[in-house]
């Protein structure tokens, strides 16, 4: 049970904060909504370079050091992000975003390769303590009001604990696995899933840099922000608890439509309390996306942690550019605006990935009694 309680821990304490960000660079530093998308451009890009490099030395070097130490790094970054509320002004808060981008792209890669690597350890279910964390770290920090702070305090505790976790989890004996330094036939072999995940992804996250302020827009304080993102996640961990048993291929078809679905519904609320049932869409839109594209990508290849940490890279990549154009659409379009063009790239993403499905000769297992494992 380790793994799953760093999965949980490190969720947690790092996500938890989210929801706050937006809200801090705004009203605390002043910044504009196209600064606050270049801020959060930036902290993507730091996690799309730590994600490449050390997904692949988790293969190459072994997984223990690069998990024990991503996670040190990622606790003393989020005490430094607790400090630079008080000194610093608006570039040292900043600048440590970034640090925290960095910091937290080392471990994801070689936590999901060694989750992978236990025989008894299903993924879905694995990532449901992920998206447990989510729920438990929005929560709080929501909880928090305007106690920056605390918040930061509670959520540097936490990815302490993960750390001690960490220290103690046993590893066997690790054979290195040698890997390219730019793996192409890796992202050739999986670009189905890659491509339809950056596209998809860039259209949320052109929503999700500015999602906290258009919540407030329509009525929401910070107590309810956190309860909004949290009827996300917690929905997020009972979807993944039942995925498992599915293709990864359906997985990731199903999430691209009902993205698409989601996004749309946002448009229609005209109040807080109106967004509720399109997050429980969102929940199951995201578990079958990101289940179905790990296990499709873990299932298919020896080198994993390269692989996931790939996909966490393009996830990354999205993290880049959804912001940067997100900040940049809101201001031109409003917060409304923004959420239609992401819509409409889900529906491109989805296009892309049953090309690409088809032209692998994988488009078969999209149909109806392939979706099941036996």
């Amino acid at each position: 049970m380790k793994a799953p309680a760093i999965q949980l821990l490190y969720n947690a304490g790092l996500f938890g904060p989210v929801i706050i960000v937006p809200i801090i660079l705004q009203d605390t530093f002043g910044a504009s909504k196209d600064l606050i998308g270049i801020i959060a451009g930036g902290v993507a890009a730091a996690g799309f370079v730590s994600s490449y490099i050390f997904g692949r030395a988790s293969d190459v070097y072994g997984r223990r050091r690069i998990l024990v130490y991503g996670l040190l790094l990622t606790t003393m970054a989020t005490l430094l992000q607790w400090a630079s509320l008080f000194w610093g002004g608006l570039p040292f808060f900043a600048g440590i975003r970034l640090l925290i981008g960095f910091c937290s792209g080392i471990f994801p890669a070689a936590l999901l390769a060694y989750a992978h690597d236990l025989k008894s350890t299903r993924m879905g279910r694995f990532s449901a303590w992920g998206a447990l964390g989510w729920f438990i770290g929005n929560l709080t920090v929501g909880a928090f009001e305007t106690g920056y702070e605390w918040a930061y305090l509670f959520c540097t505790t936490i990815l302490l604990i993960a750390f001690g976790v960490g220290l103690s989890m046993p590893f066997s004996k690790e054979t290195g696995i040698a890997v390219p330094l730019f793996p192409v036939r890796l992202i050739k072999r999986n670009a189905s899933v890659y491509s339809a995940m950056l596209i998809r992804h860039t259209g949320a996250n052109m929503i999700w840099v500015t999602y906290p302020l258009f919540l407030a827009s329509i009525g929401a304080n910070n107590l309810w922000i956190g309860i909004i993102y949290g009827v996300n996640s917690l929905g997020q961990f009972f979807f993944m608890l039942l995925l498992d048993r599915y293709d990864p291929a359906v997985l990731v078809a199903l999430g691209l439509v009902s993205s698409a679905l989601t996004f749309y519904t946002f448009t229609l609320a005209g109040s807080y309390w109106e967004i509720l049932p399109s997050q429980v869409l969102l929940a199951f839109a995201w578990s079958c996306l990101y289940v179905g594209s790990l296990r499709y990508v873990l299932d298919r290849n020896k080198e994993k942690a390269t692989v996931s940490g790939l996909l966490s890279s393009t996830t990354s990549i999205s993290g880049i550019l959804g912001p940067v154009f997100g900040g940049f659409a809101a201001t031109a379009y409003g917060f409304k605006g923004t959420i239609v063009i992401a819509t409409l790239m889900s529906i491109a993403a989805l296009g892309v990935f049953m090309y690409e499905l088809d032209k692998s000769g994988e488009f078969h297992r999209l149909r109806p009694r392939s979706g099941v494992r036996t």
